[in-house]
């Protein structure tokens, strides 16, 4: 054997020897990380098909591309606890994280209200996306990016605002008797909630928040007059349009959205790469659900009530349209006048609105 060799297999011998010793030594700081087990609280029940996706990433996405080292239990509504407690229930570390409607912490978040979505404000899961994450693109337009400024507001209250702006629905009536002009909605008694329930007092009717179980039979009895369920496939699988053949469109929330919230401590904790991991993990499962369920499933649940359960459709138009839009719009300068930061958070949706053309 040559000396050029003899040099050649000591050489490889002893990177091979040295690349044993490297991936030894990473299974071994694999096997010594520390793994994050960790209880998600989610405002929806199992039978939402769309579901599917959030099951998919806590049981497969979450868990290969963390390397078994974040492993999160998913707790359906009630589960745990009530969607109403779930807040404080994230605030004091009794669960990790929560995916809610942020209607929920309007009591204690008074900017809450208008995150969820103002009453004929931000038209498309798109534009809210952009409202929350976009970059400014010079020469062009973005970098509103709200969910600084939100993340700003949550941390006071101890929890990191993680995502929001993604997982979206639409929200709209339903109602038991035609709706012909906006005038027909003084004297109803209807089932909504947050701004909703504003619109609808406002316009001379009466709005009321019961359970969602009870809601049908108080269709039905007559109790009540009218409902939001989010909007065509939330009511849908709800079978409200059992009870009530009239939808009234548009939907006067053209986007709510749930808000991801993760305990400050439990965040501050995590290591530097598992946090995007979670971040985008629940953008992926949020994007997912709005577009394969809520707003798809939405022009879907609407063709299936007409054609198969004579539901009509009541279009708001003229001036029945612009007094409704007109009452929109004085309740978000009384969202405005909840504090300084609620005004700064109105001023924004404005801004963007009228950005995008669709006010003046």
């Amino acid at each position: 054997m040559t000396k050029t060799r003899r040099d050649f297999l000591k050489i490889a011998g002893a990177s091979a020897i040295g690349a044993g010793a490297v991936l030894a030594g990473t299974k071994k700081v694999h096997a010594q990380a520390k793994t994050f087990k960790w209880k998600y609280v989610q405002h929806r029940i199992a039978s939402e098909p769309g579901m599917m996706y959030y099951k998919d990433l806590f049981e497969n996405k979450l868990p290969a591309m963390s390397n078994g080292r974040l492993q999160i239990k998913m707790y359906w509504s009630g589960d745990l606890v009530k969607n109403t407690e779930a807040l404080d229930a994230v605030k004091t570390g009794m669960v990790e994280i929560i995916g809610q409607p942020s209607i929920y912490f309007k009591g204690v978040i008074p900017e809450s209200s208008i995150e969820y979505g103002l009453p004929f404000g931000i038209r498309t899961p798109s534009e809210m996306y952009n409202f929350m994450l976009g970059e400014k693109m010079p020469g062009y337009f973005g970098g509103w990016k709200a969910i600084e400024f939100l993340r700003k507001i949550y941390v006071k209250h101890g929890v990191h605002y993680l995502v929001s702006g993604m997982d979206c629905w639409p929200a709209a009536f339903m109602f038991t008797k035609p709706i012909n002009s906006i005038n027909d909605i003084k004297g109803k008694k209807v089932r909504a909630s947050g701004n909703m329930i504003t619109w609808i007092e406002k316009l001379g009717g009466q709005g009321v928040f019961i359970p969602g179980e009870e809601t049908y039979t108080a269709l039905q009895t007559g109790a009540l007059d009218g409902v939001t369920w989010g909007s065509a496939m939330g009511m849908y699988s709800m079978k409200f349009h059992e009870v009530c053949k009239y939808f009234l469109s548009p939907p006067l929330m053209p986007v709510n959205h749930m808000t991801v919230l993760v305990n400050q401590k439990a965040w501050d904790s995590l290591p530097s790469d598992l946090k995007p991991i979670l971040e985008f993990g629940f953008i992926k499962a949020g994007l997912d659900m709005t577009n394969h369920q809520n707003f798809t499933g939405e022009q879907w649940g609407l063709n299936e009530m007409q054609k198969k359960h004579k539901v009509t459709i009541c279009t708001l138009t003229g001036n029945d349209l612009k007094r409704a839009q007109k009452v929109a719009f004085d309740i978000w300068d009384d969202e405005a006048k909840k504090s300084p930061s609620c005004a700064e958070l109105v001023q924004k949706i404005k801004d963007y609105m009228k950005t995008l053309g669709h006010t003046e």
